[in-house]
This record gives structure tokens, C-alpha cells and sequence, in this order.
């Protein structure tokens, strides 16, 4: 079975068009085609609440061309999500009725929770048998979240309404980032996730996993691509040293210096700096000293959750 997944993020869009089966027992995935665009739907939420027609605009756009893309493949349903952006926004309903009208499309919006969940099955996947005791966390536009599997167990999944794009529209007032604005930032994050980190106790014998792109990219940064390669990305190792070396090197230099950096996509040069914060606070609230680096997250958890609930055989 061939199946569209799409996750319309508060700053990105990905789709991946996969076909599916089941083989002992267990959900394969095998990518026919995958796009990913940044649209920034949520940009300006955190003091409006609301999506701007920009925004809108502009999304619905990019969504146009992925249906356009998936009407191009033999693919028997489209199962599209939404998160933190849409759920939040006061007027959803307006972006999700125009997504019906202009394009047929019909999105669910989860929440983070829920999201959180099928995040997991998707990094889960891409970890293949090495998912015993691990932390993962999702930095996403709009929110953040973490799941912690204990011997094979789900023990906990936390969810936190920051992200990249709200951190953003808060604390980058300057640019380069002055040492105020960057101490604000860090407070910011800290002040979010400290609680969060501290609720699920001891990570001893954790391994910490990160996924969406902020981790993404500094592992593309770290490698020097030019062309963003998935394989080479995925299970790649970042230390604490690095990410904090990398924080450095960011913060120092003004937009228009990082548009130029190998590896940074498009549309990322002010958000991969409130991301690799993000990263770095937890790590150094939470003790990691390295992170595994996921390409794997909820687009293939999207696909996944629906054949394990749709195929029974």
C-alpha cells in the first residue's frame, strides 16, 4: 500500500509518500518520495494568536504543490496532521476550511500529547532495535517534546508550548544576538523545560535522542553538506562540546553570515539559533553529554499509526 503523509508544522512542512507493509509482524517503510519546506505558519502567534493571511498563504501554497506531487503517485489515502501552530491558533477553523476548500485536503489536529506519540513510533522506527532506554526530543516551530522509554517501555511523554519560531519572535531582538538578548533566550528556555526535565527523574542509562530540525541541520553543519543527505544524518553523534562550539560560532555572526554556511537550509538562518539553545539547555539541565541525531520523527509516525490501525493483516 502506498500512503502520503503530511506534517504541517508551525515552521515546516514535510511530506513523504512511502509504501507500506507488514513483514513478521513488524511495519516496513520504504520512502518513494519526501519534500520538506519552510513556511513559518506560525510566525507571529506568540503575540497575536493568531495565523496571519501571509502565513495562510504561503502554506497553503506549498501545500498545493505537495498534493500536487502526490497526485503524481499512485497513493491510496493522504493522512494529514497539524500541530502546535494550528491547534493554538484562534482562528483554525479559517486555515482548515480553506485547506478543504482549495486543495480537498482534510487535516487532524493533535494534540501535543498525541503528537508526541507518533513522533516516538516514528524515531522509534528509524532506531530499528536500539530504542530500549532512550529521551527524545522533538524541538519543533511551535512546541517542544520529550518521551522517555524505560526497558522497552513508554514511561512518559511531556509536551511545552516553545519552540524555535515562539523563541524567535520573542528574544531575537538584535542582530548579531547581544549578550543580552542572549541571556533573556537562555533564561526563556530555562524557565520552560527546567520543569518538564526534572519530572522524569533519573536518566541514567538513557541515551538521548533528537529529531525535527533544529538537529537535523547541525548534524548537516557538523558534516559540511551542500545537499541534505537523510542517510548520512541519520545515528549521527553530536557532543555537548560541539553544539555548544556551534551555539558560539552562530550567535557571532549576523543573518545574512549564516545564509552562507553549508548545510543551513533556507528559512532556518535566525530559528537554528533559539533550536541549538534549546539543545544545549537540555542537555546541560538534563546531564547528556551527547545527542543521537534522528532524521526519523512524525511523518513516518503518521504513516505508521495508521497502517498498524487500518491493516490488519
Amino acid at each position: 500500500m502506498i500512503l502520503a503523509g503530511m506534517d504541517i508544522g508551525t515552521n515546516a512542512l514535510r511530506l513523504l509518500i512511502a509504501e507500506m507493509r507488514k513483514h513478521g509482524g513488524r511495519v516496513e517503510i520504504r520512502p518513494i518520495r519526501e519534500e520538506r519546506r519552510i513556511t513559518r505558519l506560525g510566525e507571529g502567534i506568540v503575540n497575536s494568536g493568531l495565523l496571519s493571511p501571509l502565513a495562510i498563504n504561503r502554506t497553503l501554497q506549498t501545500l498545493k504543490e505537495f498534493h500536487a506531487v502526490v497526485a503524481e503517485h499512485p497513493v491510496e489515502d493522504v493522512i494529514a496532521v497539524a500541530t502546535s501552530a494550528v491547534r493554538e491558533a484562534g482562528n483554525r477553523q479559517l486555515f482548515l476550511d480553506r485547506l478543504k476548500e482549495e486543495i480537498g485536503l482534510e487535516a487532524e489536529v493533535i494534540s501535543g500529547e498525541e503528537e508526541a506519540r507518533r513522533t516516538l513510533k516514528g524515531v522509534r522506527y528509524g532506531l530499528q532495535a536500539d530504542d530500549r532506554n532512550i529521551l527524545v526530543m522533538d524541538i519543533g516551530g511551535g512546541s517542544t517534546e520529550w518521551m522517555i522509554v524505560t526497558d522497552g517501555e513508554i514511561r512518559g511523554m511531556k509536551t511545552v508550548g516553545t519552540g524555535v519560531v515562539k523563541l524567535a519572535d520573542r528574544y531575537l531582538a538584535s542582530d548579531p544576538l547581544s549578550d543580552e538578548d542572549q541571556d533573556r533566550l537562555i533564561r526563556g528556555i530555562e524557565t520552560a523545560i527546567g520543569p518538564v526535565l526534572k519530572s522524569f527523574g533519573s536518566f541514567s542509562g538513557h541515551r538521548l535522542i533528537g529529531t525535527a530540525g533544529t538537529v537535523t541541520t547541525l548534524a548537516a553543519l557538523e558534516l559540511g553538506m551542500t545537499v541534505y543527505e537523510a542517510s548520512r544524518v541519520q545515528n549521527t553523534s553530536l557532543g555537548l562540546e560541539r553544539i555548544e562550539a556551534w551555539y558560539r560560532k552562530l550567535v557571532g555572526m549576523t543573518l545574512n553570515e549564516r545564509r552562507g554556511l553549508a548545510g543551513l537550509e533556507q528559512g532556518r538562518e535566525d530559528l537554528i539559533i533559539p533550536g541549538t539553545a534549546m539543545l544545549m539547555t537540555a542537555m546541560r539541565l538534563s546531564g547528556f553529554r551527547e545527542v543521537v541525531v534522528s532524521d526519523y520523527g512524525l511523518k513516518e509516525g503518521v504513516l505508521i499509526d495508521w497502517f498498524e490501525k487500518n491493516i490488519t493483516d
